[in-house]
């Protein structure tokens, strides 16, 4: 689902200037729930995509903002988004169901993706989430110096094999796939080649000095861990995969032989 701060937000009086457009795919799909949440009269010619004023969504939805304690502005956003896509039919045949069916739900998305390209912050929070789930699977995860591996896993996975390099390069192939911001492979080896070293080309990225952001190698004679937390040496994490008891977090310098931090690139490949 759709996440509530980036849901595609729009009502009668959007304009250029609040980037919240009153017509599209959303407005359709938020007719359709209030369709079937029995606010508006279901007639083919009022599922378009427009919200005008005044219209019968308007007063639809502003019926239905109200029966949830809400003002009653005609303004589609966070709270009425989180109210809608949990909102279900209260009775009749449909009972039970959601107010936003499946093709709702697919208006919605393609809005969604539409109106909010994947960029760097997209990334560097599916990297956290993938570090916060790996070490919170800890005891499935087991290390091994071997090659090939699969760099296609799930954190949460029943069994999963990596060391360090290949944890860095795991990591970043799910935060890709999740966020949709086409990295580069960090260990400069390609993605599905099942190889993966960060020492072999450490030096091709550069060397950065505190506060570290998620994403950047903390390089070690033999050992690489992750940002996973930005900040600097006390408030930053790294999440380390070195031995079998791993994924575990990290402060960088957590080992006496700490070499330096590198920042790889997020700069999308080009197709």
């Amino acid at each position: 689902m759709i996440p509530a701060k980036q849901a595609p937000y729009t009502g009668p009086w959007a304009s250029d200037a609040t980037k919240h457009p009153s017509e599209g795919r959303s407005v359709r799909a938020i007719k359709i729930g209030m369709v079937r949440l029995g606010f508006m009269e279901e007639r083919p010619e009022g599922l378009t995509d427009r919200w005008p004023a005044g219209g019968v969504l308007d007063k639809g939805f502003r019926k239905w903002e109200r029966s949830r304690g809400m003002p009653g502005d005609g303004v589609y956003g966070e709270q009425e988004w989180k109210a809608l896509r949990a909102a279900t039919i209260p009775s009749g045949p449909k009972k039970g169901q959601a107010a936003l069916n499946s093709f709702a739900c697919k208006l919605l998305r393609a809005d969604y993706e539409e109106q909010n390209e994947p960029d760097e912050e997209d990334f560097r929070r599916e990297l956290a989430r993938f570090c916060l789930l790996s070490e919170a699977n800890e005891d499935p995860w087991h290390y091994g110096m071997v090659r090939p591996l699969d760099e296609s896993v799930e954190p949460t996975a029943n069994y999963v094999l990596s060391d360090c390099s290949f944890y860095v390069k795991q990591a970043y192939w799910w935060a890709r796939q999740k966020s949709g911001l086409l990295v580069p492979d960090p260990a400069k080896q390609g993605w599905g080649t099942g190889l993966g070293n960060t020492e072999w080309y450490e030096n091709d990225w550069p060397r950065v000095e505190a506060p570290w952001k998620i994403g950047d190698l903390a390089h070690y004679p033999g050992h690489v861990t992750l940002c996973r937390r930005p900040g600097f040496s006390r408030s930053s994490v790294f999440s380390s995969h070195g031995q079998e008891a791993g994924p575990i977090p990290t402060s960088v310098y957590y080992r006496d032989d700490f070499l330096y931090v590198v920042r790889p690139s997020l700069k999308p490949e080009e197709d």
